[in-house]
Order: C-alpha cells, then structure tokens, then sequence
C-alpha cells in the first residue's frame, strides 16, 4: 500500500491511505449494530494479516516494539487457557468453541494498536470512534423528537430511543463517549471545537440519564462524570473527591425523572427477589444468575468448568427456581463470574491481569489520553459488573476497540508516518 501511495505522489495523482480508511471503517462498526460489527471485525483480521504480510512499518518489525506491547503479553496467555478449558468442559461443540472465540475477542485490543502506525494516526482513528458514535446520538435525538429513521433497526427504536442495538449497550456506549470527547475535547474537532466537544458531550449525557433506561449505562455514566470531576480537582482540594459522588447523585435524582424511575424499579425488583425468591425481572434475574454462578465456583474453583460452560451448569444448579424463559442464557451477566465459572479463579485472574496492564500501560500516554483509558476501563469494570461485557457482539468489540485505539496514544513515542498527512 505505501508503494501504489508513493507511484501516485510520483505521478502528481491524488493519494489515499486505504488501510486507513479501512481501520476507520473497523473501528465504526461496532456503533452500527451487530451485523456491521461483525463484517468490521472480519475486515479488521483480514486488515492485520495482510499487514503483517506486507508492510514495512517500523512498529511491526521491529522486536522491541512487540515486546513493548505487554498488553498482547497478557492477553495470549488469557485466550489460551480459555481455550486449553476446551478439554473439561462437559460437552465440546459448536457453542463451546463459540464460547471461547467470544472470550478471544480481547485480541482486538493488540490488533488495533498495531494496526495504527504512530500518535497522528492514532488521534484520527480516534476521531473517527467518536465521530461514528456521534452519529448514533444524533440519531437518538431525532427518534426523540418523533423523527421516523430509515437506518434505526433496533426493535428499541420506537419510545426507547435505541437506535441500532438495545438501549442497554447504547446507554454504556454513550456514557464511554461523553468520557472521550470530555477528555480529548481540546483537539478532536479542531482547535477551535473545544466548546462543540463540550456541548457534545453534555447532550450525549443528558440523553443517556434522561432518555435511555439502560441502567447499567446510568450507573457508567455517573462512574465517569464523577471521575472527570475528580481527575479537575486541584491537588489543594482532592478532599472534596469524597463529596463529589454524593453530589453527582443528588444532581441525578433530581434532574432525571427518568433516572429516578429506574432506580426505583431496581429496589422493587430486588426487594422481590429478597423477600418472595421471584426471578421474573431483570434485577431479580441477574440475581438469580450470579448465586447460581457462586455455588458453580464454589464446586470447582481453580480450573472451573471449561469454555461454553456456563449454561449447562446453571441448568444443573437452577432446579427449577429459574424462570424458564432464562434456560437458554449463555452467561450470567456478569463478566468476572463468567471467567470464574468457565475459567476457574485462575481464568478471573488472567482477565483481571489484562485489565490491570491496560491501567499500567495508561501512565505512558499524556494526561488526557490517560484519562480516556482510564475512563475506559471504568466503563467496562462497572458494566462488567453487571453485564458480560467482551462476551456480546458489538459492546465487545466496542470496548476492545477502544481499548487498541488508546494504547496507540503513545505520546511522541513515533514520528507522524507520510501517509497520515496524505490519508
């Protein structure tokens, strides 16, 4: 690709970058439901190998540059022994191999950072994540204001504002991206679109509490404003770090209707579960997913029950007291538990030590570019606590995505490539 780029400039022809404009395309897909997610992620494997077969780019061949990347280091050894569980899980078929091709999409993460070649490329392919998300958001605006969208597929769309997938993932997806463009709000329009990236931000927020009832994505979303907040504070008034989530959550209930609505359904929901065992909501579900899950771990707690797993074993443990529509369910909702069941406390670990480099590697980017990465993992520990986050199409590829695009904010670790300038 850099050889037909320089015979065009050669030639006085116009230049395209078109594995950048292909990496665009991958890294926008997962905001536009799960089929496009799905063809992004095909694209993004085909992208990988034919730049491993072809480019001459300093950070693929040099051994040191992959060495640096300690993420990947954590990650094979992740994904390996997920697929090493291969050999005890009860049953090996095609929803067990499936299972673990799910738990392996955490290699998006290398992928998308040695696929973006230095700091220039990585700030557009950044904005382009942003820019891809904005288009859904603006989106659900107009489905708020009644405007019919030839595009907005999702069985959501009509009075739930969701405008591809469920307003479950749209409401984490919204609240990561109101952390962006706060965090990189100095430069991902332009240098004079701080205050554009701001007011962005701040209609993305208040149409995830005010519209939205995906509740995991409140609880994200309230997580990363209180972060922000606390990431301002200066160093002779980090004590007030204490008072700001009190803050935030008053500012909540008394602003959204809507807010205060879902919590409340959440107290109905679990006082339900508590006092009657009825597991027919969503809250008393998950709850009925995750005891169900802590007696399998408890069965067999280092090596767990191998990949794809999960759903046999809370079949065996349920007797009877799930509700049958629930029989079907693949995980408990609820990422580190899914590891724990399937991977054994040593499968948790492994994940738990990804994340753990991600946070490590975020002290080698500038301020703001940490902060993004930071806000990241947030986003993805909360939901994770509440949902399989990696584990779904689209939400999994939208996090690790995330995740490649901010480990490549390396921060003048690399010149800005020729073909940046020209893409």
């Amino acid at each position: 690709m850099s050889t037909s780029i320089a015979l065009g400039r050669r030639l006085g022809l116009p230049t395209i970058n078109v594995r950048l404009w292909l990496l665009y395309f991958v890294v926008i897909s997962p905001s536009l439901g799960t089929a496009v997610s799905a063809i992004g992620r095909v694209l993004m494997v085909v992208l990988f190998l034919c730049t491993l077969a072809f480019s001459q780019r300093p950070r693929l061949e040099s051994p040191s540059a992959m060495a640096k990347n300690s993420v990947a280091i954590t990650v094979l050894p992740a994904i390996s022994y997920m697929a090493l569980s291969l050999l005890w899980t009860p049953t090996v078929d095609a929803s067990s191999l499936s299972a673990w091709t799910r738990h392996a999409r955490l290699l998006t993460i290398p992928i998308i950072y040695l696929l973006i070649y230095d700091y220039s490329e990585a700030r557009l392919v950044l904005r382009a994540f942003v820019l891809g998300q904005l288009f859904v958001v603006l989106s659900a605006w107009l489905l708020v204001f009644g405007v019919h969208l030839p595009w907005a597929t999702s069985k959501w769309a009509d009075g739930y504002y969701a405008v591809f997938g469920s307003y479950l993932e749209q409401s984490i997806s919204q609240a990561v991206l109101v952390a962006v463009l706060w965090h990189q709000r100095e430069w991902i329009f332009g240098a004079k679109g701080r205050w554009f990236a701001i007011a962005a931000a701040g209609l993305t927020l208040v149409h995830t509490l005010g519209f939205l009832i995906g509740r995991s994505g409140h609880v994200v979303a309230l997580a990363l404003v209180i972060m922000a907040l606390i990431y301002e504070l200066p160093k002779r008034l980090k004590w007030a770090a204490v008072v700001i989530p009190f803050l935030v959550l008053a500012l909540a209930f008394a602003s959204s209707k809507n807010f205060r609505d879902r919590v409340d359904h959440v107290r109905v929901e679990v006082n339900a579960f508590s006092t009657k065992s009825q597991a027919n909501t969503s809250s008393g579900q998950r709850l009925m997913f995750w005891q169900i899950s802590l007696l399998a771990i408890k069965a067999h707690p280092f090596l767990g029950y191998g990949s794809g797993s999960w759903n046999q074993e809370y079949r065996r443990l349920e007797a009877g007291k799930a509700d049958p529509t629930t029989l079907t369910v693949d995980n408990p909702h609820q990422l580190f538990l899914l590891w724990a069941v399937e991977g054994g406390i040593l499968g948790m670990l492994l994940l738990c030590a990804v994340l753990a480099e991600l946070a490590l590697r975020s002290k080698a980017l500038a301020t703001n570019d940490a902060r993004t990465l930071q806000s990241v993992i947030i986003a993805l520990v909360v939901s994770g606590m509440l949902n399989s986050m990696i584990f779904g199409i689209g939400m999994g590829d939208f996090f690790c995505v995330a995740f490649g695009i901010c480990l490549a904010l390396v921060h003048g670790k690399e010149q800005p490539s020729e073909s940046t300038a020209h893409g």
